[in-house]
């Protein structure tokens, strides 16, 4: 039988960030500059409206931004910790005034790849960046 005792703390966390950035670029592109087939700025800032949450202006460049500017930061490595925790906000956010009131079941429209995303997200904040990083 073969042990696997060898670990790779480093290489896990850099797949982490890779996996949990490239998703919040891509959807912050989308949003921001309709990159993607994504609306842009003014179809987020309508959609967000649309969910009766306040100041949908601000709130649309809030989110997308962060999605966006912080994907990059876990992408590269740059404070990630600190970009997780907006990050888990937009999340949150996401589940509270859209897929939380689907289920769980993303085929159903629900919060389960938000659920994944949080997940992902709290294991860089508790870990770290690790040392394929800009600054942890």
């Amino acid at each position: 039988m073969v042990k696997l005792t060898a670990t790779f703390p480093d290489l896990s966390k850099l797949l982490l960030r890779l996996a949990a950035g490239a998703s919040f670029v891509f959807h912050g592109s989308q949003k921001l500059f309709g990159a993607f087939g994504g609306s842009g700025i003014e179809g987020f800032t309508k959609f967000i409206g649309s969910l009766g949450i306040p100041y949908p202006e601000i709130n649309a460049w809030l989110a997308a931004g962060t999605e966006f500017f912080c994907g990059v930061a876990l992408i590269i490595g740059l404070f990630a910790r600190l970009a997780s925790i907006p990050l888990i906000c937009v999340m949150s956010v996401a589940i509270y005034s859209v897929t939380g009131k689907k289920g769980f079941n993303i085929v159903d429209g629900g919060f389960e790849y938000n659920a994944v995303l949080i997940a992902l997200l709290l294991s860089i904040f508790l870990s770290g960046s690790g040392r394929y990083s800009i600054k942890d």
